[in-house]
């Protein structure tokens, strides 16, 4: 288990590793629309971005904007993995995932990186 960042909010999760990297998880049951983690860290230039840290970086447009953005997450919200059936969403105003539905404790936390489609290689790999 990984401890929580020190100076966010406290939610009801967890981190933990998995054979392939971390996750994130419900450390108790949660009712729908529960915010779960906040993603939080700096804004920063894509193209100032390591090859590492593009992988991470969440990119997200804010409300009235036209521009989008990019947040190199450091709070555990960056432990969040993908899946193309999702527990939770991003609320954009908030930037906080939020339960889609009711989870169980020890429950993984799940969230769409993208729609992508058959032409994203990531999207081939990731769907089998």
């Amino acid at each position: 288990m990984i401890a929580q960042d020190q100076d966010q909010k406290e939610y009801a999760t967890y981190v933990a590793k998995l054979p392939y990297g971390s996750g994130l998880f419900a450390s108790r049951d949660l009712e729908a629309g529960t915010p779960v983690q906040k993603f939080e860290g700096p804004i920063v230039e894509y193209n100032d971005l390591s090859d590492y840290d593009k992988t991470y970086v969440l990119n997200f447009q804010p409300k009235g904007s036209e521009e989008w953005k990019w947040l190199l997450p450091t709070s555990n919200a960056r432990y969040a993995n993908h899946s193309c059936d999702p527990n939770t969403y991003i609320n954009a105003p908030t930037l906080e995932l939020v339960t889609r539905r009711p989870l169980k404790a020890n429950e993984q936390i799940t969230f769409v990186y993208n729609n992508g489609d058959e032409v994203n290689d990531w999207y081939r790999k990731f769907e089998g």
